[in-house]
């Protein structure tokens, strides 16, 4: 069944923005050194030090073997530190060093500047609202995917 015109307008609408999104966080961070995905697996770990390397795969929908090449390349730059699992001396936790801070300070910087930029003119309440509505859309994909 075709989308109507709405359908297809809305979904390219998520879909250019979420690239103009990390286009011009990309351009912003390029002094920074770092791919998106090792800006992703920093911003994942600050929310959970201590995770597991599988665990941070799936949450970042990548394959272990994909994160572990981005952490070899984060703990060559000593933004990372693996610690041997106690519950599991097969795997390691992951925690963030004190020289990861400075490049996650710039990120949220980016960031916040991004995004101040592109809601200017939208209400705290239209943001949430939308928000709100990307969160139930997520949440209708996520529930497909789980199927």
């Amino acid at each position: 069944m075709p989308l109507a015109n709405e359908d297809r307008a809305l979904a390219f609408a998520i879909s250019d923005t979420a690239q103009i999104l990390r286009k011009s966080f990309n351009e912003r961070a390029r002094h920074l050194r770092l791919t998106q995905a090792q800006y992703r697996t920093l911003i994942f770990l600050d929310r959970q030090q201590g995770i597991t390397q599988s665990e941070l795969a799936r949450l970042l929908e990548i394959r272990p073997i994909t994160l572990t090449r981005q952490l070899d390349l984060l703990a060559a730059n000593q933004m990372i530190e693996r610690r041997i699992n106690p519950d599991d001396r097969r795997s390691f936790k992951l925690y963030l060093t004190d020289n990861a801070e400075p490049v996650l300070r710039e990120i949220r910087a980016i960031g916040a500047a991004i995004m101040k930029k592109s809601t200017q003119g939208l209400s705290a309440q239209s943001k949430k609202q939308l928000t709100t509505m990307l969160m139930h859309i997520k949440d209708n994909l996520m529930q497909d995917e789980a199927s």
